[in-house]
């Protein structure tokens, strides 16, 4: 169960072959391949390749011998599976129609004939197949919300993926088609940290890498350092009153040397009594 749940998350990370995209497609089978410890029945090249045990005795094998031979076929049955699996239906079916006529009549058909017949058919290098690959390159943008590295990953398997076809591009293009695909809030900072460099020698892909992990860091660290509070001054101060006007405000104080006003009728009043 384990064996194949490993199988299963290994699939997803691989494109189906759909006769077009065989470097892409052999390039991740690969990997999961000998993640699932099936590539040295499959594609692995002599002296590596593992041919299926025989035992000294044909008639009498031990139980030793036995357990070796029945590890190997379980082995090859797991990788064709697994191979099959990553193909369009009509592909595999292909594949093992010449993988038998290689194998020959009666012959047990190995992972190895899978693989080679797999090669012989769809890896042939097209103008559209560079043309994908270039495609890919040049649309990849690199996201400001996830760790660099695994980014980085994606895109030199493109570029592994345009080697693979016989294609390679200087290390200046590739630098500057990575710096060119930095978020933008990046760019001026990484950008000048690179072109700091006293030669175009200089800027290799190590130092590009370089600058943007300490960007990258740069940016982590200032997530974590705490922020204080910001405390609005003005909500604290009670007012009394209603707002005075600039001219209220700016007046001469006169306080007590202003008379009280008096009464309508007081005065006149006083007077009379006098």
């Amino acid at each position: 169960m384990a064996a194949q749940s490993e199988s299963h998350k290994q699939m997803e990370s691989i494109p189906r072959l759909d006769g077009t995209n065989y470097c892409q497609w052999s390039f991740c089978i690969t990997a999961g391949l000998q993640t699932l410890d099936l590539w040295l029945v499959t594609g692995a090249v002599t002296p590596l390749y593992q041919v299926r045990p025989i035992a000294a005795n044909i008639t009498a094998p031990t139980a030793k011998e036995h357990a070796r031979a029945a590890a190997w076929v379980s082995a090859n049955k797991r990788s064709i599976g697994f191979m099959s699996g990553a193909m369009e239906k009509a592909i595999a079916r292909r594949v093992q129609d010449t993988a038998e006529a290689a194998a020959g009549a009666g012959m047990q058909v190995t992972a190895q004939h899978w693989w080679d017949q797999a090669s012989t058919l769809y890896n042939i290098t097209t103008p559209a197949t560079i043309y994908r690959i270039f495609v890919q390159i040049w649309e990849w943008r690199m996201s400001s919300n996830k760790l660099s590295q695994g980014q980085l990953d994606h895109l030199l398997i493109l570029y592994n993926q345009l080697e693979a076809e016989g294609q390679m591009l200087l290390t200046l293009t590739r630098v500057m088609t990575l710096l060119a695909a930095l978020p933008k809030d990046w760019q001026q900072l990484v950008t000048h940290q690179v072109l700091n460099q006293p030669t175009v020698a200089n800027i290799t892909w190590t130092v590009v890498v370089a600058a943007i992990g300490n960007h990258w860091d740069g940016l982590q660290a200032h997530k974590k350092q705490p922020h204080p509070q910001r405390v609005n001054k003005l909500s604290a101060v009670q007012h009394k009153g209603p707002n005075q006007t600039l001219q209220q405000q700016t007046a001469p104080y006169q306080g007590s040397l202003l008379k009280a006003p008096q009464k309508k009728g007081k005065g006149k009043a006083c007077a009379r009594g006098a």
